[in-house]
């Protein structure tokens, strides 16, 4: 069976010869292949040709192609400037990002008025005053071109490329990023509809960015980054009003365009894990970083959509290839019952991860891992 098909499959909640393997790759690609991460996030080759030779040696189903440290990506899509290493880190040290508020309260009308682009033509220079929007969206055509011609070679390798584009979440994501999270918060309270009217335009204009990038790149899958909107930091309250018009928008319209959208939840969701359940059934992937309940959104969620994760980060770090074997055997048998899940590692995988952990969930696959 080809890896597009096991992971259609698990999407529509159905069995196929087994549960299929897709850890979530950044840095370790770096880590495994022996580049520095300066090379891997400043030179696109080295960076998909690390990519391609892990998912390729580990004989992963799906893979990212290293989205989360694409340096264009990150400019673009995250307001906050990018510490980059062998430039203002050490180099085999990770990405970070310095935030600091610089959006205003006038940008909220500009972005509801005049849309993403227009924002983004004001917050650009306040963040990378040696940037133009203009050059950024040149950055940005060459990026997707990039990703096409990665995709297409991941195909010919037979693993399935993830997601054709990134979502970096609801407005309030975004807004706790260009804001600062401390500012955004008193946001929900100080100018409740502001936020509301201006992160619905948010939401939209994403959305077709989301889907053009799609089209293009013929991955019919997209990620959506949930964090700081999870209860670690929301009342229901907060939710219900801010976040979960913004995720129906965007997932309607995904789904729409036969695009499935893949939540990327950090943090601990347990608590919120039921609104999901308003989301159409087989049509969405919930990807889990090992601090939300597996076992429990098993139970809520096993039937109604796919459930990706969650071999945790200290495990691939510092286990045993023993235990790392045991933990997936137990989602294997558990969270794959009945079709609906891929194996994958609880959020990325760590820099710092043993080579002999990361193999031992591929060798979990091979043995525990077929449906009968």
């Amino acid at each position: 069976m080809k890896a597009s098909e096991r992971i259609n499959a698990a999407i529509n909640l159905e069995c196929s010869d087994r549960v299929p393997l897709a850890p979530l790759l950044d840095h370790w690609a770096a880590t495994y292949t022996g580049i520095t991460n300066a090379e891997l996030m400043s030179d696109p080759d080295k960076r998909f040709n690390a990519v391609l030779k892990t998912a390729i040696d580990f004989k992963w189903d799906m893979s990212f192609l290293a989205d989360t440290v694409n340096t264009t990506l990150l400019k673009l899509g995250v307001p906050a400037r990018l510490k980059l290493p062998g430039i203002d880190l050490p180099e085999r040290s990770e990405h970070q990002f310095d935030e600091k508020e610089v959006m205003t309260e006038v940008d909220f009308d500009i972005l509801e008025s005049d849309g993403l682009i227009a924002l983004l033509s004001r917050l650009i220079p306040r963040i990378y005053p040696e940037m133009t929007v203009e050059s950024a969206m040149t950055d940005f055509a060459h990026a997707s071109t990039e990703i096409t011609d990665q995709a297409a070679k991941l195909r010919e390798n037979g693993i399935d490329p993830a997601v054709g584009f990134v979502i970096p979440g609801p407005s309030f994501e975004y807004f706790c990023f260009a804001r600062s999270i401390n500012v955004a918060l008193t946001d929900l309270r100080r100018r409740p509809e502001k936020l509301k009217i201006a992160g619905k335009r948010f939401c939209q204009d994403m959305l077709g960015l989301a889907i053009a990038s799609s089209g293009q790149n013929n991955i019919s899958r997209v990620f959506i980054g949930v964090s700081r909107s999870s209860p670690v930091f929301l009342s229901n309250k907060l939710f219900e009003a801010f976040v979960l018009p913004d995720l129906e928008l965007l997932v309607s319209g995904l789904i729409d365009a036969n695009i499935t959208p893949v939540f990327h939840c950090d943090t601990n969701w347990t608590k919120f894990l039921h609104y999901f359940q308003r989301f159409p059934k087989g049509k969405c992937i919930i990807e889990l970083d090992s601090f939300t309940g597996i076992f429990k959104a098993k139970e809520i969620l096993g039937e109604h959509m796919a459930i990706m994760g969650d071999v945790p980060s200290t495990l691939l770090a510092e286990g045993t290839k023993d235990e790392v074997m045991t933990y997936c055997k137990n989602l294997i048998e558990e969270v794959g019952r009945g079709g609906g899940f891929i194996l994958s590692s609880g959020c990325s995988v760590p820099l710092n991860a043993k080579v002999d952990n990361v193999r031992a969930m591929t060798e979990a696959i091979e043995e525990w891992g077929w449906y009968k």
